[in-house]
């Protein structure tokens, strides 16, 4: 069966379209909402500092949570836990929406906002990165994965060019304003949804907590990916989220020149989606480590102040670059992890990645008043592709592979001897 077919066949599927449905609609506006923060702070007289603290704030919970969320996803029911947490984050939209179309808005209370709303993402998160194998066949999660993240792209393209138009023509409230109504009609998809109860352990919370640990330590493949993940996620996100409406907004024309160039990058994870399906990379560990490299190419334009074509031109090879390394990533996760253990090891790598943002976020901040942008953007795409290529020194990393099983510390392919070993001699 051809990628295609695969596509059309996880769509008959009832319950995946629901889920997918209420993704999609909820995206469209999510991805509007970080241009409507970051300029409404900038308005408000926010400057780098501010807007790196807000940013901090919708972190910071996220990482203290997503653990707890793991756990919880693995509990209860994951369906029910979506509904919640969006239900939530509509409501929280709605609130800051009418705060700033009436004019009564403040620097703090946009901080209030994005917090919670990083609380709702911590539960939100791991159970929909655990859904997808209780929503289709085990044959079709590659599929299902690569026809989620499509329209979830094409929104992330949609989004950010009329959120900057919005922001530009109307002021962010009414981008943040279309944000709450798709919370609030994802909500609806979503309740449509009925997956199973997760078989009840009679194993307390920190109990399953531990387990999950446990588990994670003795996949050094695991560990090595997540560590990798974390310094690339901490460069890019600093440089893109938080350097990058700041220049735009003082070198690049304001909130429309980033929405183009956010809009280009989401552009690019749309063609990563398709590449993704008609290619399917196997070499996973190479993959992931040369397409994460790539995130470098928008943060040096940006930093030197690059024509407009030429940062949006590379934001969309990084898109690509991304979503093809996500899609593989995700299919080799659902592949090698126990559904029961997926909710728990998905917060824990996430925790690993975000632990150093929220820091970040501050640090860079406060050095941007002392230290020219090029500099620093020229630093953290350094480390970037540093911490991107340094994994592939190891045999472990390279021969990863779609296909493979993976045994804590060994790699095997299905019919043959063991690969490769991750301790001792294999480095």
């Amino acid at each position: 069966m051809n990628s295609i077919k695969e596509a059309a066949v996880v769509l008959r599927h009832r319950q995946f379209r629901s889920f997918w449905t209420g993704r999609v609609v909820s995206s469209l506006g999510s991805a509007a909402a970080p241009i409507a923060v970051a300029f409404a702070a900038l308005e408000a007289g926010g400057g780098v500092e501010w807007l790196g603290f807000i940013l901090a704030l919708n972190i910071a919970p996220q990482v203290l949570l997503l653990l707890v969320g793991g756990v919880l996803g693995d509990r209860v029911r994951r369906d029910r836990v979506m509904v919640v947490a969006n239900a939530v984050s509509g409501v929280v939209q709605v609130a800051i929406a009418i705060l700033i179309l009436t004019g009564v808005a403040e620097l703090w209370m946009l901080a209030a906002s994005v917090f919670l709303l990083g609380i709702a993402s911590a539960f939100f998160q791991p159970a929909s990165q655990g859904s997808i194998v209780q929503l289709v066949p085990a044959e079709l999660r590659v599929a299902a994965n690569a026809v989620l993240r499509l329209p979830l792209n094409i929104a992330k393209v949609l989004g950010p060019a009329l959120g900057g138009l919005a922001v530009a023509l109307v002021g962010p409230g009414w981008a943040l304003a279309f944000n709450a109504s798709t919370f609030l009609v994802s909500v609806f998809f979503l309740a449509a949804i009925r997956l199973p109860q997760p078989i009840k352990s009679k194993a307390s919370a920190i109990s399953a907590f531990r387990t999950g640990w446990k588990e994670f330590r003795a996949r050094r493949w695991y560990v090595i990916m997540v560590a990798q993940s974390a310094a690339t996620v901490l460069m890019w996100l600093v440089g893109f989220q938080l350097f990058g409406p700041v220049i735009s907004h003082s070198s690049l024309g304001g909130a429309f020149a980033w929405g183009l160039i956010s809009g280009g990058f989401a552009f690019g994870l749309v063609g990563g989606s398709l590449v993704a399906v008609a290619v399917r990379p196997q070499r996973v560990g190479v993959t992931v480590s040369l397409c994460l490299a790539t995130q470098a190419l928008p943060l040096v334009a940006l930093g030197f102040v690059a024509p407009i074509w030429v940062i949006v031109g590379a934001a969309a090879l990084a898109g690509v670059a991304l979503d093809i390394s996500i899609v593989s990533w995700s299919a080799f996760f659902q592949e090698q992890i126990p559904e029961g253990l997926q909710s728990r090891l998905s917060s824990i790598s996430t925790f690993g990645q975000l632990l150093p943002v929220p820091i970040g976020y501050i640090l860079f901040g406060a050095l941007s008043r002392n230290h020219g942008t090029p500099g620093i953007m020229g630093l953290m795409s350094t480390v970037l592709v540093v911490a991107a290529l340094l994994p592939l020194l190891l045999p472990s990393i390279r021969h990863l592979r779609l296909g493979q099983v993976v045994d804590g510390d060994s790699a095997t392919i299905p019919g043959g001897a063991s690969k490769v070993g991750t301790g001792g001699d294999s480095r």
